[in-house]
């Protein structure tokens, strides 16, 4: 965020973004197809996963990089990777 001469405030626009993120609702959980890229948001940040399961209350995802399987159960904790 920068404080401009006029003394309003200017936020990055990752910011706006990450904000805007965060007010969707955490459920209904988005459909997602088996073996779908996905990131997930663990303690430390994104992780990248592929998706195992998806039901109505959440997603299976199994992470390679920590050979772990995590179920998430809220919609903004999830989303799909766009690097490819």
């Amino acid at each position: 965020m920068r404080i401009l001469k006029d003394g309003t405030a200017k936020y990055k626009p990752s910011t706006l973004k990450a904000a805007e993120w965060y007010q969707q609702d955490p459920l209904p959980m988005r459909v997602m197809r088996k073996r779908t890229s996905v990131k997930v948001f663990m303690g430390a940040g994104w992780e990248k996963g592929t998706v195992v399961e998806w039901r109505a209350n959440g997603t299976t995802v199994y992470l390679p990089r920590k050979k772990q399987t995590v179920t998430v159960r809220d919609n903004r904790n999830i989303k799909e990777d766009s690097s490819k």
